[in-house]
């Protein structure tokens, strides 16, 4: 069977994910899209995501929603206590596989281990987008919304929306999660084409899938653990949302 993600030739795209699951989360379809009409799509992790509250429940110390209850990690193979490094790495594992579901191979997945840090600033995030831009000038740019809640999202948006506005980048754009789509000015779903939609929507399901995996000591479901409602939304097929302005 031929693959249907070509080879890509056409201009590159860097995706800015705040943490390992948002690129699927929030831009699945976007990116499977771009894969399949032969933009060079870069996935670029902004944060090692090790914060997540997530480490405590695999570490046995909370109860978790999803899990249906403790985690005990002698019995279940977990290393424990799993140390911060050791939980961002597996999340990185988690975000490799879920970029090869959405067409996007690992040597274009920047995890970035010796620079990033558990939070990114709006200074830090403008040094790296326009460390890219300078790369390939012309580039497009997409990241979180500069109005989410979450710091890290909003330091990578506002940056991105900074940026556009200097006009030191000339193609940005920004993804809405689902709860944020009613109060994000000029938010819109963003339509795949018909000759690409269901193949979009397949491969975006299939990269929620890499956040349900558990086999300890590789993978541990994280993404699940973390945000099973976001992430089955994401596998429904349901549109993404986009800002296109800033």
């Amino acid at each position: 069977m031929t693959d249907p993600v070509p080879a890509p030739t056409g201009r590159r795209l860097y995706v800015y994910s705040p943490h390992q699951d948002d690129e699927t989360l929030w831009s699945g379809q976007i990116i499977a899209h771009h894969a399949l009409v032969g933009r060079e799509v870069h996935i670029v992790l902004g944060t090692d995501g090790s914060t997540s509250a997530m480490r405590d429940a695999l570490n046995g110390l909370d109860a978790n929603g999803w899990w249906g209850g403790y985690h005990y990690p002698t019995r279940e193979g977990i290393p424990a206590p799993l140390s911060p490094a050791d939980f961002a790495a597996a999340r990185d594992r988690e975000l490799v596989q879920a970029a090869r579901q959405l067409g996007v191979t690992p040597d274009r997945v920047h995890l970035r281990t010796d620079t990033r840090t558990p939070n990114i600033t709006v200074d830090q995030a403008k040094t790296l987008i326009l460390e890219n831009e300078a790369l390939t000038p012309g580039a497009g740019h997409y990241t979180t919304w500069w109005g989410d809640t979450d710091p890290n999202h909003s330091a990578l948006g506002t940056a991105l929306r900074q940026l556009a506005l200097a006009g030191q980048v000339t193609d940005a754009r920004w993804v809405v999660r689902r709860t944020q789509t009613g109060t994000a000015p000029g938010a819109t779903e963003y339509v795949v084409p018909t000759a690409y939609a269901t193949q979009a929507r397949f491969m975006a399901k299939n990269a929620t899938r890499c956040y349900s995996s558990w086999a300890p000591p590789e993978a541990y479901a994280i993404g699940y653990h973390s945000v099973h409602t976001d992430m089955d939304w994401a596998a429904s097929g349901a549109n993404n949302w986009i800002v296109k302005t800033p």
